[in-house]
């Protein structure tokens, strides 16, 4: 029993307030935030009725009433005209979790004290205790009681407005204004079609507001209209007054409606879809599944949803669908989608073999939230209906362009690619419907393709066709395109009904055919310059030099500087071949022992009077020929500018630089403004030199996958680092482990 003190006016003294709590069994937290207040003496009598909260209130002095909406047998609002009818002063609070703006606006017409959500936290604890401290305060003062009534509206999440009899504001509070972009001042006697377009004016008009006079209230959707033109759908109610006045109450469910909107279309698809389909929690339990999916299983749904997937999953298909999400999940895949099989068990005990398209669900937080997956049933599709969805579905989200003919080449179907509205021909697809191909195909790949035709119709065995053809475009225009066509099935009496064909644009292949032909063609012909036209007259002028020493009495200097010329030559021609040659860059890999084919190389190159230093024993995954080419190409460089005494060392790199080997020597060194353009073909900064040494040695090292650069050596000169290099074991290059 409470009990309370009176103050010798009859107020009620703040030492000690005494609450009548109504709340449907959940009342632990605002009796928590009551004992809580350790400076007031808040005593709590919960009942769980609001017929119970009457009786209480027939024996026991309250000083506020605290009650839930959602009562048992009446809601909150008329457990208020019940307490009002008894006593027109006693404070009380609706403190409600199933509120809304129409909820609140129906309890500020009935004269509430104050309308509070209800908040687990401390802070919302607190805020109860509070209001019911002002509540018990103020209740002698009316005035003061709509001053805080008013303040409460005003700091309300709903948006809030009264309006006269003219439909004018009298008063909006900040969430009304902000929802329209208004200050709150710029409403103030302002009429209320300020704030809807003109369509939704005559309808709040001439509906709306005839029913809220009439029955006295009125709640559903409108269009509001913001400050800077933009519109949104608001949940509006309105109630009148006892002076006429209206009580309005606004909220923005545009993004609700949105995805109400969206949650109906999927339901819809899913509803409509014959393919089974189920989404699985992150503890591997059935959470949805939709009718096909509880047919082929044959359970009903109920008995499926709540059940780990292993219910109907045999063991393999369990762990290979968790190695699939285990995979979704890591950080080495942006994939949201997998597709594996999976073998599903019936009621009958039926296995059933069966395609998975799972897809992961979206994340929360970081955190896995479970998947989704479309099953199909790949051991048996007899039901034809479901097979003319699926390969509907098919066609529409393909990226190239299908059609069908009937056997006299009229087209029956065109389905453009995904997201097109027409053809890849300019034509609507109802366009040509109906026509004969021959609106989209010349007379040339109209007899190529009834050639492809009877091919296929004499062969036993052959299924597809593919040739190449061009379209002629609505404008005109021939684009050639692909077409991959085959035979529709046989009608009953054993006839071809027609023909499907999906066509592929080829522009841009077919110009990358056109300038790759050119330039073989080049190639070829540059060649052919390179090995005939130079090798002949160099050959003639090699054997007149060997004439010349053994009968002209010429200076040897002069003839030997003519031979030099010759060699030079010929290296330049063996050069420009190589160039010509990497069209193809095929390797022939092998296990390659770096220091002898490094030596091997040294002795196949004029080195004078240079040095050679091997400091590795590597063994390297290349093609032996061509990694000889780059070595040769690379002591040639080193002697020619490093100076005849040079010393070119070949080592390993460190393990900080990476897998690979270098070209040292201890010339004069490349100038640092010239490294970024000694691998660019015909660059030499040598008197004589080619410029093609260094452009071949970076075609070898990138057509094996390597990278080269060029940097200064530790006694100056020059460093030739190659990396990405592959390492074999040595018994392989011995010949072990070929």
């Amino acid at each position: 029993m409470c009990t309370r003190d009176e103050s010798p006016h009859g107020s009620v003294s703040m030492g000690s307030i005494c609450v009548l709590y109504v709340d449907n069994g959940q009342t632990d937290a605002a009796m928590t935030a009551f004992h809580e207040r350790a400076d007031i003496a808040i005593e709590t009598l919960t009942v769980t009725t609001a017929s119970e909260a009457l009786d209480r209130l027939a024996e026991t002095a309250i000083d506020c009433v605290v009650s839930e909406y959602d009562l048992p047998d009446m809601d909150g609002l008329a457990l208020l005209d019940a307490v009002r009818a008894r006593d027109e002063e006693l404070p009380f609070i609706l403190f409600t979790g199933v509120g809304s703006e129409a909820i609140a606006s129906e309890a500020i017409s009935a004269g509430v004290t104050d309308y509070v959500r209800k908040d687990d936290s401390a802070d919302g604890r607190a805020a109860i205790a509070e209001r019911v401290m002002n509540a018990v305060e103020t209740t002698r003062s009316r005035p003061q009681q709509q001053q805080r009534q008013l303040r409460a509206i005003e700091t309300a999440r709903e948006g809030i407005s009264l309006l006269d009899a003219d439909g004018r504001f009298v008063y909006v509070n900040r969430a009304y204004a902000d929802l329209y972009g208004y200050e709150p001042a710029d409403l103030i006697g302002e009429h209320w079609d300020r704030l809807y377009p003109d369509d939704e004016t005559e309808h709040v008009r001439d509906v709306i507001i005839p029913t809220v006079n009439a029955e006295g209230d009125w709640c559903g959707e409108t269009t509001g209209l913001r400050a800077d033109g933009s519109t949104f759908v608001e949940a509006h109610s309105l109630s009148t007054t006892g002076d006429g006045d209206l009580i309005c109450t606004v909220q923005d469910v545009t993004d609700k409606k949105e995805r109400e909107r969206d949650l109906e279309r999927y339901e819809t698809i899913i509803g409509a879809l014959g393919d089974p389909v189920y989404t699985v929690d992150s503890a591997g339990r059935y959470a949805f599944v939709n009718d096909a999916y509880a047919e082929m299983t044959g359970y009903e749904k109920d008995e499926i949803v709540g059940q780990h997937v292993s219910f109907l999953l045999d063991e393999p298909s369990v762990e290979r669908g968790t190695d699939c999400v285990r995979s979704l999940l890591s950080d080495e895949t942006a994939e949201r989608k997998r597709t594996y099989e999976i073998t599903v068990e019936t009621s009958d005990g039926e296995p059933i073999r069966c395609e998975d398209h799972l897809s992961l669900l979206p994340l929360e937080d970081g955190r896995y939230r479970g998947v989704a997956g479309v099953v199909r049933d790949i051991t048996e599709r007899t039901a034809r209906e479901r097979e003319l969805e699926r390969d509907e579905t098919i066609l529409e989200t393909i990226p190239d362009e299908v059609y069908a003919l009937d056997d006299e080449g009229y087209v029956t179907k065109v389905v453009p690619p995904i997201n097109a509205e027409v053809t890849t021909t300019g034509y609507r697809p109802e366009e040509l419907v109906g026509e004969h191909v021959s609106i989209i195909m010349g007379d040339e790949d109209i007899a190529t393709a009834e050639a492809e035709i009877r091919a296929l119709i004499q062969s036993d065995g052959r299924e597809h066709a593919s040739f190449e053809m061009e379209t002629i475009t609505a404008d005109g225009e021939r684009v050639p395109n692909e077409n991959h066509i085959a035979l529709l099935p046989r009608n009953e009496d054993g006839r071809i009904q027609g023909t499907v064909g999906v066509l592929r644009d080829i522009t841009e292949r077919k110009a990358r055919e056109r300038e790759l032909k050119a330039q073989n063609e080049r190639l070829d012909r540059f060649a052919g310059i390179v090995s005939h036209d130079l090798r002949n007259p160099l050959n003639i002028a090699q054997g007149r030099l060997e004439m010349a020493r053994e009968t002209c009495d010429c200076a040897v200097d002069d003839l030997e500087a003519v031979a030099w010329a010759h060699d030079r030559m010929s290296v330049l021609i063996e050069n420009i071949l190589t160039v010509a040659r990497e069209r193809d860059p095929s390797l022939d890999v092998e296990s390659v022992d770096l220091a002898a084919l490094a030596e091997d190389c040294w002795n196949h190159v004029e080195t004078a009077n240079a040095a050679l230093r091997i400091e590795t024993d590597a063994v390297v995954r290349a093609d032996r020929a061509r990694l000889a080419q780059l070595l040769e190409n690379l002591i040639r460089n080193a002697v020619e500018h490093g100076g005849q005494r040079v010393t070119i060392t070949v080592d390993d790199l460190g393990e900080a630089a990476g897998s690979g080997f270098s070209i040292v020597d201890d010339g004069l060194g490349i100038p640092a403004d010239e490294r970024d353009r000694v691998f660019e073909s015909g660059y030499s900064s040598a008197e004589g030199g080619t410029g093609f040494g260094l452009s071949i040695v970076d075609r070898i090292a990138e057509a094996h996958g390597w990278t080269v650069t060029v940097t200064d050596g530790d006694d100056g000169g020059t460093r030739f680092e190659l990396t990405g290099v592959e390492r074999a074991d040595r018994r392989r290059a011995d010949g072990d482990g070929e």
